[in-house]
């Protein structure tokens, strides 16, 4: 290793030629706009104090690289192992002074010495450049079409052309209020920046350097470090044609700056990671997602890790048509992708890689998995509709597999799904009259949509069409959110009562938010009149036909029985021994922690005092502001548990209320939904 101090205009090789190109292992440029703001702070803080003669000096961190030799005979060639960010950022910068000189006669030398500075005298597309970025998001091609005066392709996901108008607005607005002397800041750059040139040799291993190096603000992802990996694992004459073939193209599909719906995950991460739950059975944390690709690989030989890839490369390919349903060629599996993709299924990933290898190697046919995706929507809308957690479903799906028989998927899957406490009818008819489905997320709302929009179409069924709204739907509350006194008045004294069904099933419906405006508070009459002539049938059935003439709480729960009725025929029960609400607890589990109970009331004391150590003094604020009608600071005159802050908590409740309950203390304790689960005996 040799180490030297270098001003940058030793970097780009004093004018003459120099060519740095990024090795497979880089990843893309990823600095934004703090950084770019850092920057230049940096060197208009330097411009300030500038002297010719002194010129002051501004460290920038160490450029690492690898000798590559010369090409063209003349031209060395350099692979820019860390400090790829600055190195672009910096051409970048010379590129928009040198383009804000454009044209102006007496700066014609300056742009002369400043494009010297980012090409060299060879023409040819791989050594014209002095800097060469990858082509991962449409960087190269992004960033040679920049220097070369020309607009970037349309598309990429490139930052570079962002960073370019961000530096070239700056650049133009300090010439213009601050009557910058371009020669000074081209001095300011090329002489006062600093670098710590430090040069490998062969013998040395790149790839761990590149592993433990951590760019400004900009720690390598979990996907880096894989891509890392991969170059490390690879001899030097395998790496091109293996990341041309195999890797890149699996970058290109699943990009790390996209994210996994709530999860806020990067897809090629999201990926990988739902992979090697297909392969083990077990969710592993994302954090340890390098480790566990490492660990695979160091057990293979070299060609055995090629072929991972290439299985790598098939099963990105799923995961890209799960994400993107329209990348699906078949109509029918992209319809059932979609529906699920609203349902949030990410959680039964690694079992959908499974079977779409099934379906694509010709072991199960299209109609067995058109079946099996509609046996996870049906499972995926009961258990919504019960509110039951996601937790446990992390758990499941990775290891439903090993319990379905390909020989017989459909039936197998449809007996081992539904024995995985899927809610069974009896449940979800209790659930309907007591679980708050609304909340005010997109995704409910969708969820909710899609629900009504199915059922919508089951009543239009035998009337050659059915309707659709001609906008995006709204979630409509008949009862609405805020009562007038003509709402109270009509649901009476019981109204306090009757407004804790709110957000059930019964009191939900769906329209276009022009007609939710419409609708707002009015009284009931007034919603029934309209609700009857609306273009839904699943409006106009029901407040045209059945709808009684007071809306109160006995209505809701007749509408939310009547709503369930067709729920349980489009997506009826899959399991004989599905999970029943009146079967006994056994364990209530609540953040990792697994507490054994005997009853339904000891799930709610359970659950409340957990909420009272996760809030602590903000409990009250937090929670029984929320739910004034079950505690108090005096004990009840029935059934009361007195809580470790010395509030009492009124458990003489039924399974169903408990139930609501408890989802309800969750939330407002803001507990995460997917960290709470009941197991039953």
């Amino acid at each position: 290793m040799k180490a030297d101090s270098l001003h940058m205009v030793k970097v780009f090789s004093s004018g003459g030629d120099v060519h740095y190109v990024l090795p497979h292992f880089q990843r893309e440029y990823a600095w934004g706009k703090p950084e770019w703001q850092t920057l230049l702070k940096d060197i208009f803080s330097v411009y300030e104090i500038y002297d010719e003669e002194h010129p002051p000096e501004h460290f920038m961190g160490s450029l690492v690289v690898i000798n590559d030799g010369t090409r063209a005979g003349t031209v060395p060639v350099f692979r820019l192992v860390d400090g790829q960010q600055r190195l672009v950022t910096i051409s970048l910068l010379l590129y928009a002074l040198e383009r804000f000189l454009d044209g102006d006669k007496d700066h014609a030398n300056l742009r002369r010495k400043i494009h010297r500075m980012l090409v060299n005298q060879d023409e040819s597309e791989c050594l014209y450049y002095k800097l060469l970025p990858t082509l991962k998001y449409g960087d190269r091609a992004s960033y040679t079409a920049i220097i070369r005066g020309k607009k970037p392709p349309v598309g990429v996901e490139s930052k570079i052309p962002e960073a370019f108008a961000y530096l070239s607005t700056q650049v133009s607005n300090r010439f213009k209020s601050d009557g910058i002397d371009p020669n000074r800041l081209f001095n300011v750059l090329m002489t006062s920046l600093q670098v710590v040139f430090i040069n490998l040799n062969h013998n040395e291993r790149p790839y761990e350097i590149f592993e433990s190096l951590n760019y400004k603000g900009r720690s390598l992802t979990q996907a880096d470090l894989v891509r890392n990996y991969i170059a490390m694992k690879l001899p030097p004459e395998r790496q091109e044609p293996v990341f041309t073939e195999l890797w890149s193209p699996i970058e290109e599909m699943l990009l790390e700056k996209r994210t996994v719906g709530r999860s806020r995950m990067g897809e090629l991460t999201a990926f990988l990671r739902h992979y090697f739950a297909y392969l083990s059975g077990v969710l592993i944390n994302k954090e340890h997602v390098y480790s566990r690709f490492r660990d695979r690989g160091e057990a293979m030989s070299v060609a055995e890790f090629e072929q991972e890839l290439t299985t790598l490369k098939r099963f990105a390919a799923y995961y890209n048509r799960l994400l993107r349903p329209d990348h699906e060629p078949n109509l029918q599996v992209r319809a059932q992708l979609q529906r699920l993709n609203i349902l949030e299924s990410a959680t039964a990933y690694p079992f959908l890689l499974f079977m779409y290898d099934e379906w694509q190697q010709n072991h199960i046919d299209r109609n067995a998995f058109l079946e099996g995706l509609h046996i996870i929507e049906t499972y995926m809308v009961r258990r919504f509709l019960n509110r039951d957690s996601t937790n446990y479903l992390n758990k499941m799906f990775p290891a439903l597999a090993k319990d379905v028989n390909v020989e017989d998927f459909v039936a197998s899957l449809r007996q081992a799904i539904g024995a995985k406490n899927e809610p069974s009818d009896v449940r979800l008819r209790q659930s309907a009259e007591t679980v708050s489905l609304y909340r005010k997320d997109i995704y409910t709302r969708q969820k909710l949509a899609l629900v009504f929009d199915t059922i919508n179409r089951r009543l239009s069924v035998g009337t050659g069409a059915y309707t659709v709204l001609s906008a995006d739907p709204t979630i409509e509350h008949i009862m609405p959110q805020t009562l007038t006194a003509a709402w109270k008045s009509q649901l009476g004294d019981n109204w306090q009562q009757d407004y804790e069904l709110l957000h059930t099933l019964g009191n939900l419906t769906v329209v276009t938010q022009d007609w939710n405006s419409q609708l707002s508070n009015a009284i009931y009459k007034t919603k029934r009149e309209k609700l009857a002539q609306h273009g839904l049938r699943l409006n106009q059935v029901y407040f045209g036909e059945i709808a009684p003439e007071i809306w109160n709480g006995q209505a809701i729960r007749d509408r939310a029985q009547w709503l369930m009725a067709k729920v349980t025929e489009i997506w009826p029960q899959l399991g004989e021994t599905a999970a029943r609400w009146d079967e006994k607890p056994k364990a209530v589990i609540i953040l990792d922690d697994v507490y054994p109970v005997n009853s339904w009331r000891d799930v709610l004391r359970r659950t409340a005092e957990v909420a009272v150590q996760w809030c602590g003094n903000k409990f009250e604020e937090q929670v029984v502001t929320e739910l004034p009608t079950y505690f108090g600071r005096n004990p009840f005159t029935h059934a009361s548990h007195q809580l470790g802050n010395g509030w009492w908590l009124n458990v003489n409740l039924s399974a169903d209320s408990i139930r609501q309950l408890c989802s309800n203390i969750i939330e407002a304790a803001g507990i995460p939904k997917d960290e709470y689960n009941v197991e039953l005996w």
